[in-house]
């Protein structure tokens, strides 16, 4: 039931533009606009928002731009916002990765890893699929294997065909494999 709460309050910040407005949002890339307002519609009529969490310096991470790219076109009645947390990468650094990757969603600038403190996020690749009642469909890996095209099993993608079918999703959560996102110290479980 915790857990539950939790995910209804992160929805919320995705959901609400009252709440989503005391969050500061950047869009890391530079390409996407953010505002309150703009999120707020952007998710309007979607089956969910689909969170990942993602590195600049993470070969992991790395290894399955492509596939949430794809995701991304393929599942166009969800919502997608990458988040970038390493508190130890530059952000000049990040701006530049990110930008340079042309993502087709906004990759938000999370200071002091607040957003992934909120989704207990652990990895980078860490996905999440949040639907609009609140309630999380999916956790963990975007796949099975740190280089995505090692892979032998998409997480992420058959949770969201599942949902795009109107299916239960078979597995809820996947392993997460990945580089830890750094908090630095004054982070505490």
């Amino acid at each position: 039931m915790a857990m539950r709460i939790l995910f209804l309050m992160t929805a919320l910040i995705f959901y609400a533009s009252g709440v989503f407005a005391k969050i500061a949002l950047t869009d890391i890339s530079g390409v996407h606009l953010l505002t309150a307002e703009k999120v707020s519609v952007g998710l309007a009529n979607k089956k969910g928002v689909v969170v990942f969490f993602l590195s600049a310096k993470c070969p992991c991470s790395d290894s399955h731009i492509e596939e949430l790219k794809d995701l991304a076109k393929v599942y166009s009645d969800f919502s997608f916002v990458a988040i970038h947390s390493n508190v130890d990468e530059e952000v000049a650094l990040a701006k530049e990765y990110f930008k340079k990757q042309d993502l087709p969603f906004p990759v938000i600038q999370d200071e002091k890893a607040a957003i992934a403190d909120r989704f207990n996020a652990l990895k980078t690749p860490h996905s999440f699929v949040v639907l609009p009642t609140g309630e999380l469909a999916y956790q963990g890996g975007v796949s099975n294997s740190k280089d995505c095209k090692k892979s032998d099993r998409k997480f992420l993608r058959e949770a969201l065909d599942d949902l795009q079918n109107n299916r239960t999703v078979k597995t809820s959560e996947g392993r997460t494999l990945g580089c830890v996102i750094s908090r630095g110290e004054s982070f505490v479980w």
